[in-house]
C-alpha cells in the first residue's frame, strides 16, 4: 500500500476513534450531533449539491434482542412498521412517499434496524411526520400481524428453505455460535417466526420503539437548524422517551 494511502487510513481511524460530542455542536466537515430532550440522538450532514435528503432512523434493536423462541422478531417489526396506523392506515405510508417523489425502504441486522426515506427537501417535513405516526400509534392488530407473519414465512421459503446456499449459511453460522445469538437468522427459525402473536408484537414494540433507543441521521440539503427542528416536530408527535432496561443478550442453543 502506498505511504499516502497508509497516512490516509490511519487518519481516518483517529477520527473514528474520537468520541462523540456531548453537547450539540460540530463534529467536523459541517456534521452536527446534538439529543432532544426525550433521549433521541440526531446526527445532521448538510450536502448541498442537490436538493434532496434522505433521513434514516437506527433503532438500537436487531435480531439479538429477539425474545427467546421468538426469533426473527426484530425482522417481522420491519415489515409491520409499513402496516400502518389509523390515521395511516394499510401500505399508505409508502404510497405519500412515492407520491411525492421519494423512496424508502428499511434493514435489520443483528444489532440494528434501520428506515430510511430519500426524498425532496421541502418535503422532509412530511417523511418526518410519518414516521412519527408509526412510531407512536402502529396498528398491531390481529388482522395485520397475521398476514405479516405469513408474508415473512414465505419470505423465508423463497429466500433460504429453497436456496441451497442460504441453508447451508445458516447451518454454518448456527454451529459457530453455539450459545450466542448470532447463531439465529434475522429471519428467524420458521417454527418460532409462526409462534409470533398480537401480544408478543406489542410487547416488542412498546419496549424497544421509542424515540430514546433510535439515533436520527438527516443527510442533503438541509442546515443544523432546520434539521433539529423537523427532528424536534417528528419526536414531539412521536411519543416520549421510556426507561430501558439494560440491552440483554438472550444466549441458548442455536437450532435448525
Amino acid at each position: 500500500m502506498p505511504a499516502a494511502a497508509q497516512t490516509n487510513k490511519a487518519a481516518n481511524r483517529a477520527k473514528l476513534s474520537q468520541p462523540a460530542p456531548v453537547n450539540p455542536r460540530q463534529t467536523g466537515n459541517n456534521t452536527f450531533q446534538f439529543a432532544l430532550q426525550n433521549g433521541m440522538q440526531v446526527l445532521v450532514i448538510p450536502d448541498h449539491r442537490a436538493p434532496v435528503a434522505t433521513q434514516m432512523l437506527w433503532f438500537r434493536v436487531g435480531a439479538v434482542d429477539d425474545p427467546p423462541g421468538l426469533s426473527g422478531m426484530a425482522h417481522f417489526f420491519e415489515h409491520m412498521m409499513f402496516r400502518g396506523t389509523k390515521t395511516v392506515p394499510g401500505d399508505e405510508f409508502s404510497q405519500t412517499i412515492a407520491k411525492n417523489g421519494g423512496e424508502t425502504n428499511a434493514f435489520t441486522d443483528h444489532d440494528y434496524t434501520a428506515f430510511y426515506e430519500q426524498i425532496a427537501k421541502d418535503r422532509l417535513p412530511l417523511a418526518m411526520k410519518l414516521e412519527a405516526d408509526r412510531l407512536a400509534n402502529l396498528d398491531l392488530s390481529d388482522s395485520h400481524v397475521g398476514p405479516e407473519r405469513d408474508v415473512v414465512l414465505e419470505e423465508r421459503r423463497m429466500r433460504v428453505d429453497n436456496e441451497p446456499q442460504s441453508l447451508m449459511g445458516e447451518q454454518m453460522r448456527a454451529a459457530l455460535h453455539l450459545s450466542h445469538p448470532y447463531g439465529r437468522p434475522v429471519i428467524g427459525w420458521s417454527e418460532e417466526v409462526r409462534r409470533i402473536d398480537r401480544v408478543s408484537a406489542q410487547d416488542f414494540y412498546d419496549h424497544h420503539y421509542a424515540p430514546n433507543n433510535a439515533i436520527l441521521v438527516v443527510a442533503g440539503d438541509v442546515t443544523t437548524r432546520r434539521g433539529a427542528q423537523n427532528g424536534a416536530g417528528c419526536l414531539r408527535q412521536g411519543g416520549g422517551a421510556r426507561a430501558f432496561a439494560p440491552r440483554r443478550i438472550h444466549r441458548a442453543a442455536a437450532y435448525g
